[in-house]
């Protein structure tokens, strides 16, 4: 599949912010392709504990309705942003974001960005499941649910989230390694059995900010779930 978001109308312009955090020449191509007007952005917030990286997959499907048949299908996906690295201490990282965008002639809109928290700088290449990955999804929508969380109508919106690390049994050995463990939770630090994030009207978030604050809970034996806190 070939993008042809270079060649998309003037409501994009570069992703100044993304392309100063990311060093391969696709991923800036591709950030100055998918880059939004002021009106069509927001600002996605990420407070991390120390040694986070942060990566983020984005997703952009038609409009219910749309009858465009371009190359793509009904869908994009792709990696929106990437931390550099694992930071020592924690930190704050900034993206924009396009609520919508253009390819092979049809119109996307925003529908999900998947969030990759990566607790820690060792790899494990041989482990089928990464111990060290957790997720935070926010979702897009026409409209919210009557069930879902209504957002505050100006300010930040934001959404948190605590991740901790869940200890093998004493005596497990070295082959059974520690799991990083991240759920929504309230500011008084009561976790829910549920992933950090949330979802969103989209036509609230033109200009403005969205914030996942993602703190650093004490570890706990694998035995322990997210309810049980």
């Amino acid at each position: 599949m070939q993008l042809q978001l270079l060649q998309a109308p003037c409501m994009f312009r570069p992703l100044l912010t993304l392309v100063r955090r990311v060093s391969s020449p696709a991923l800036i191509l591709l950030a100055t392709a998918l880059g939004g007007c002021a009106s069509d952005e927001f600002t996605l917030e990420a407070d991390l504990p120390g040694d986070f990286q942060l990566a983020g997959d984005a997703e952009y499907t038609q409009s219910a309705g749309d009858s465009c048949q371009g190359a793509t299908g009904h869908n994009l996906r792709h990696r929106l942003f990437n931390t550099p690295g694992h930071a020592a201490r924690p930190q704050r990282v900034s993206f924009q974001v396009p609520l919508s965008t253009r390819a092979e002639g049809c119109d996307l809109q925003l529908s999900r960005i998947r969030i990759q928290l990566d607790g820690e700088s060792t790899v494990h290449p041989n482990d089928a499941v990464q111990p060290d990955l957790a997720f935070a999804i926010l979702t897009f929508r026409e409209q919210l649910p009557a069930s879902v969380w209504e957002p505050p109508s100006k300010g930040a919106i934001i959404f948190d989230g605590q991740c901790r690390w869940l200890l093998p049994p004493t005596g497990a050995g070295t082959a059974v390694e520690r799991r990083l463990q991240c759920s929504a939770s309230d500011l008084q630090g009561r976790w829910f059995d549920a992933t950090p994030g949330g979802t969103l009207r989209r036509s609230d978030l033109a200009g403005r900010t969205v914030r996942l604050t993602i703190g650093s809970a004490p570890d706990v034996p694998a035995t322990v779930t997210a309810s049980g806190q």
